[in-house]
């Protein structure tokens, strides 16, 4: 082999351990490109069960609030009707106590009448 000869095949050789070297470090990108795929693959997972877990938590709040909402509505009926039935019932006593007060008033008026005869 000639001098000439030798230097090419060392440069081949040389060029062929950078691109062995080249190779080396594109599959070590290649295969942590691919847990980093994967880890995001896994968190988007996760992500998509926990928001499916809260869509169902929400709607169920969502359901109890109403509940809870027809049930105050409700109460807030009974109650005022409550209310104006005990209302009413004042209304009936009060007139019942001012019929009275007069039947005494016109009592102690008689009363006061005969005293003075």
């Amino acid at each position: 082999m000639t001098n000439g000869s030798s230097d090419r095949l060392d440069r081949i050789e040389r060029i062929l351990e950078n691109v062995a070297s080249s190779l080396v470090e594109i599959d070590s990108r290649i295969n942590s490109n691919a847990k980093a795929i994967e880890a995001s693959q896994s968190e988007r997972r996760e992500f998509e069960r926990n928001l499916e877990r809260d869509r169902v938590r929400l709607y169920q709040s969502l359901s109890n609030l109403a509940n809870a909402q027809a049930t105050m509505a409700t109460t807030h009926a009974e109650f005022q009707s409550n209310f104006y039935a005990r209302q009413e019932e004042l209304d009936r006593r009060q007139e019942e106590l001012s019929r009275r007060q007069g039947e005494i008033v016109e009592i102690l008026k008689l009363l006061q009448s005969e005293r003075n005869q």
